[in-house]
């Protein structure tokens, strides 16, 4: 199995059991909504008397939940337009700087970035965003915006904020 950390601190932000494509920049991960929460069997039993899990008058109810986010504890955040393109300058930034130390060509990779960065911002009205468990606020935002259909959700991962390590 391959976890992919935040290069920056270590925050897992995504792994290998959901199918991830490569697009320019970004790894996209198509996420599903998923039900979690109490699973309600009828066996036949009377449930009044069989029930002890509950608290008097506290009722559990499910929860639906994107499965990447939850599997990852990705914490949503909020940006406007200003603040978000402070936060993305600042971290295209920190990962060219690491790109450069690695001794890789950085021009390209940025421009690609730029391109990127341009695309977000004109749809900007579309994405939600989420950091890491520890919501370092330097490290990656991954951004989700959901398809043509208006229902299936793409989680946006840049590709060289993440390292991968095997388990």
């Amino acid at each position: 199995m391959k976890v992919y950390k935040d290069v920056f601190n270590g925050d897992e932000l995504l792994s290998d059991s959901f199918p991830i494509k490569e697009d320019g920049v970004c790894y996209v991960v198509e996420g599903k909504y998923v039900t979690r929460g109490p699973v309600s069997i009828d066996i036949g039993a009377n449930p009044a008397a069989d029930d002890d899990t509950e608290e008097e008058g506290e009722e559990k109810a499910p929860v639906t939940v994107l499965n990447v986010v939850d599997a990852h504890r990705l914490v949503e955040t909020s940006y406007d337009k200003k603040n978000y393109l402070g936060h993305i300058k600042a971290y295209l930034k920190r990962v060219s700087d690491k790109l450069a130390a690695d001794g890789s060509d950085v021009r390209a990779w940025q421009q690609q970035a730029q391109e990127w960065v341009k695309g977000v911002v004109a749809d900007f009205d579309s994405y939600r965003f989420y950091t890491g468990e520890q919501m370092d606020p330097e490290s990656m935002v991954v951004l989700l915006k959901h398809g043509e259909d208006g229902k299936t959700p793409f989680l946006y991962y840049i590709r060289h904020g993440l390292r991968t390590e095997s388990y």
